[in-house]
């Protein structure tokens, strides 16, 4: 075989192999990592990045090349020496005169492969290395504190709280275009910055501010940089890139989240006397790539816009800042917005599949999906998946044949329809973490607020929409009405506020997954339906149903509830039984649901559930599945005639977006919120509300639990009204006060005993029994109390 055929041949059959080769040939090379040049013995200069698996390698010191030109290097002598090597090692045949014929679909075929596989080994490398990351960041924050960084303080920002490891270094995550944390920068108090191991730094940025109405973002290098440049421009959205050569991957992220904004490079001005300024160039290469604009200080010396505020103070940089941009003229390249998506020129519609037709009919929304369960159809519009009909879906695909002067038949739309079952993507889950709202979604975990995104697989936003915090902002200055109200119905008791504003704050965030409900209830006039009406504005009127207990447990009657976050019980008549709906909605449950002309499916209905009633429930269900959700607000102040505002709602609803901002605030940590309403499902004020409609319960409050059982006995029997002895025995008691309460109906022993177990649980003790002589002894006992209806 000549040289020539045989070097092709090796590259050929050795592509994707060259890290087992060399390996082979006892030279050991980690992909992607500054490692010594096993060449020219370079420290850490070398990288083998083996690009399209050719062996590709790269050193600072004897240049660059592929496999082949590696282990010539390594091993001297010529190339079509290496390549002998190489094919002794892969198993090729060099005697031979004839070199293998390959055809090109075979070469193909074969490269195709070796990508697919090195496609494969990256993507599980990443997810490995984002593994390593995410356990040592964890670890690395599980001991952080809030406060102020020296290295901050220093760079002239006072007041400004972040988080701190122990020895006083910042750390600040880097987020994705996602919002997943893929990278951290830690800065020690002397400016020192390391990334942390395994971080993926490409493409990730620290947001300073909330991009909220994003019009315009600035990218600068470094976080003082990034938090003057928000100093200059508030109004804009601004992230810093960690150093200049991840701006243009930054900036491509921001251009692919925010298409129509203006990006403005705040670029360093790395200006040296005979050397390139690689900050200017870093800054014009990123712009140049999403059509930005770049802005750098205006110096003759090495300075970024940080130390320009430094040297000049604020309100200069601010002024250098604005002229900089002005001489380039300020202005983005902006995209019009459609809603749909531009139709593509398709003459032989009537010729295509139903499939091909159904990708036609999807390319009409930005995006279709269909539910798992019931194969109803959801479409994104306006950062929300809205349920669509079979019959608007017909409508559009009419619409489409005629624009393509097609004629069609109602079965030809029916058959485009169904095939878009099949070639839809299936609906997902809904993101927990995010409070909806009209112009974006609030991350509780990152406490970052971001656009809203199909893959967030939202059913519905509150129709408000967030905006940025006044300085020194409260209730009282800011929102008068709904804290004379709060205040009113909390009969001024601070901490009962702050448990109703915890009420209000599930509602916010749609907390279902607590698995508690709330049931509002007092005299009438007392503020029970102003507060529904403050938890409708909070969840949004179009995500809120009405209806009532009966409805709840049944399949037709929960079908009124599906796609909404609030179920509003008001004015709950008087109601006794299981709560086998209630108790299975709250619990998290998948219930059947029967709409009409649909097919019966099963849904997890993801909402909170708010009673509001003059007189408590009164559940029958003692196995404590109920009593484990039911929070009970009691409301009992009543408003004076003179006192009453009609339009109290109407001034309340004008106040919603600082109570928003005010509940996020108060409730920077969701389990303080959920942790006040186990504290108020538990609290004196529900067990009153509770005692008045369970008399069992009520009885429990005159007996006393012991720890071991040595107290009444529980009696019953048919002959119990002849030789009834309350102060013996429990259910004689119970008899006695049931009589003594004018009510009827007691319960059997038997259900006696299920229901007192369950009341002693409200007193925090526990009902203990025990068997001795065939007779059944509690660990109950008389108190002083009984005397009252003995």
């Amino acid at each position: 075989m000549k040289p020539i055929d045989i070097i092709r041949e090796v590259k050929l059959k050795a592509n994707g192999q060259w890290q087992n080769i060399l390996s082979s040939l006892g030279v050991e090379v980690p992909l992607n990592t500054h490692t010594a040049c096993p060449a020219c013995g370079g420290k850490d200069r070398f990288r083998f990045d083996d690009k399209d698996g050719n062996g590709t390698f790269i050193c600072s010191q004897c240049g660059a090349g592929d496999g082949l030109d590696l282990i010539q290097r390594i091993f001297g002598g010529s190339v079509t020496e290496a390549a002998q090597e190489v094919a002794s090692i892969i198993g090729i045949d060099t005697r031979s005169d004839n070199p293998p014929t390959y055809s090109s679909d075979e070469v193909k075929a074969q490269q195709e492969a070796q990508r697919a596989q090195q496609e494969e080994t990256k993507a599980r490398e990443k997810a490995e290395k984002h593994k390593r990351f995410t356990e040592r960041y964890s670890r690395t924050i599980a001991h952080i504190k809030r406060g102020e960084s020296d290295y901050i303080k220093a760079k002239g920002f006072q007041g400004v709280e972040m988080d701190l490891l122990p020895d006083g270094s910042l750390i600040i995550p880097l987020l994705d275009g996602n919002g997943t944390i893929t990278a951290a920068q830690t800065i020690k108090p002397n400016g020192e910055k390391r990334l942390l191991l395994d971080s993926s730094k490409n493409g990730s940025y620290y947001p300073i501010n909330e991009p909220i109405n994003v019009h315009t973002v600035i990218i600068a290098e470094g976080l003082a940089t990034a938090m003057t440049c928000h100093l200059i421009q508030p109004e804009a959205y601004t992230v810093a890139a960690i150093d200049a050569g991840n701006l243009i991957h930054v900036a491509k992220v921001m251009r692919t989240k925010y298409p129509e904004s203006k990006i403005i490079i705040a670029g360093d001005n790395d200006i040296k006397p005979d050397q390139s300024n690689t900050g200017k160039l870093a800054a014009e290469k990123a712009a140049k790539a999403v059509n930005g604009i770049t802005a750098l200080p205006p110096t003759d010396d090495k300075a970024d816009w940080d130390d320009y505020r430094l040297s000049h103070g604020i309100e200069a940089a601010r002024q250098a800042f604005n002229e900089v941009l002005g001489l380039q003229g300020g202005k983005a390249i902006m995209k019009p917005k459609n809603t749909k998506r531009k139709m593509k020129p398709r003459n032989n519609l009537a010729q295509l599949a139903d499939n091909e037709k159904a990708l036609l009919l999807a390319e009409q929304y930005e995006g279709v999906a269909v539910h798992p369960e019931s194969e109803a159809f959801y479409t994104y519009q306006q950062g929300v998946w809205l349920k669509t009909s079979f019959l608007d879906l017909s409508r559009e695909m009419g619409r489409v044949y005629m624009q393509h002067n097609t004629n069609f038949s109602k079965r030809a739309l029916n058959n485009v329809v169904e095939a878009l079952k099949i070639v839809a993507p299936v609906m997902g889950e809904p993101c927990q973490s995010l409070i909806p709202f009209s112009n974006g979604v609030f991350d509780i975990k990152t406490k970052l607020f971001s656009p809203h995104s199909p893959s967030n697989w939202l059913l519905n936003h509150n129709g408000i929409e967030y905006t940025p915090a006044k300085p020194d902002e409260n209730l009282r200055d800011d929102a008068p009405n709904f804290h004379k109200w709060i205040d009113h119905a909390a009969n001024s008791d601070p901490y009962k506020m702050k448990r109703i504003f915890a009420a209000l704050y599930m509602v916010l965030a749609n907390r279902y997954d607590w698995q508690l409900f709330l049931e509002i209830t007092g005299e009438g006039g007392s503020g029970k339906s102003v507060f529904t009406q403050v938890a409708t504005l909070l969840a949004g009127q179009h995500n809120t149903a009405s209806g009532n207990m009966a409805a709840l447990d049944t399949a037709r009657g929960r079908a009124q509830f599906v796609g909404k976050s609030m179920i509003t019980l008001p004015d709950q008549p008087k109601y006794t039984g299981e709560g086998t709906g209630i108790k299975a909605i709250t619990g998290g449950d998948a219930v059947e649901i029967d709409p009409k002309h649909e097919q019966q499916y099963t849904e997890i209905i993801r909402a909170v559930v708010i009673a509001t009633n003059n007189t408590p429930m009164i559940f029958t269900e003692r196995a404590g599945g109920v009593a484990r959700r039911r929070v009970i607000f009691q409301f009992n102040n009543k408003v004076k005639d003179e006192d009453k505002d009609p339009l109290l709602s109407k001034k309340i609803a004008e106040e919603i977006p600082v109570i928003v901002r005010r509940l996020l605030a108060t409730f920077d940590d969701p389990e303080e919120a959920k942790m006040l309403l186990i504290e108020q499902r538990d609290s004196a004020e529900a067990l009153e509300v509770k005692r008045a409609s369970n008399p069992v319960l009520d009885l429990c409050a005159a007996l006393a639990f012991m720890s071991e059982p040595r107290g009444l006995e529980m009696g019953g029997g048919r002959k119990v009204e002849e030789e009834r002895q309350p102060r013996k025995y429990l259910y004689h008691l119970y008899l006695s006060f049931i009589e003594y309460q004018g009510l009827g109906r007691p319960l059997s022993v038997t259900e006696f005993g299920k229901a007192i177990k369950e009341a002693a649980k409200e007193y925090k003790s526990e009902y203990l029994t025990r068997t001795i002589n065939g007779r059944r002894q509690t660990n109950v006992q008389l108190t002083d109390d009984v005397n009252a209806f003995l």
